[in-house]
């Protein structure tokens, strides 16, 4: 036999059910709900077409006042990072950059292409800055055409360096960060050169 509801009892149970229900999508939601966009490994071609999708998507939503990338990145390939520095470049929202672990070659240029004084670092993080490697194929004409192309890559990255660091010489440039070796740098030489804004310091679990 069918019994009736109590009214009490209904609204109890709707309540507890929208109470559930709102927990679930809470703990349903991800990094890209709030904005953060995680960097994570060598810079190729998947992660850029994941990154610029992202990127674009918050733009045409425009929900967030800003978003945040952490990076920890070896480095990769140039064109991949590139495209990426074009999107954020291109965006209309500010990208706030985090840099955790390893910002080494082309993640170290990601990062520096944070919105001006929201370029954070830790104080474990390390930091390398180097020119790019190449390899060619081919035969002798080939690689003398491929020289053109490496060529405008190296254009492209002092013109990076130039606009998003401190110094604007290329001679300068190139003798304190694209050396012919690979140059590690610490965090306070980051802020000193321009690459960073902020230095995040350890210990803030109340040691």
């Amino acid at each position: 036999m069918l019994q009736a509801v109590h009214p009490m009892t209904f609204t109890l149970y709707q309540k507890v059910s929208k109470m559930a229900k709102k927990e679930k999508e809470q703990d349903e939601r991800g990094l890209n709900d709030y904005g953060i966009i995680y960097a994570s490994g060598p810079v190729n071609d998947s992660m850029s077409e994941s990154i610029c999708k992202e990127i674009i998507e918050y733009n045409i939503k425009g929900e967030a006042d800003h978003l945040q990338m952490i990076i920890n990145s070896p480095g990769g390939s140039c064109p991949a990072g590139f495209a990426i520095i074009d999107i954020m470049e291109w965006s209309r929202i500010p990208i706030y950059t985090t840099g955790i672990g390893m910002i080494a070659s082309m993640g170290l240029l990601l990062f520096m292409c944070g919105a001006k004084g929201r370029r954070v670092i830790t104080a474990r993080t390390s930091i390398l800055s180097h020119r790019f490697s190449w390899i060619s194929a081919g035969n002798h004409s080939q690689l003398l055409a491929n020289r053109k192309e490496e060529d405008l890559e190296h254009k492209r990255i002092v013109e990076h360096y130039l606009r998003y660091s401190k110094i604007k010489d290329q001679d300068d440039l190139e003798k304190k960060l694209l050396q012919d070796v690979d140059t590690w740098l610490n965090p306070e030489e980051a802020i000193k050169y321009g690459l960073a804004d902020i230095v995040e310091p350890c210990g803030r679990n109340g040691w």
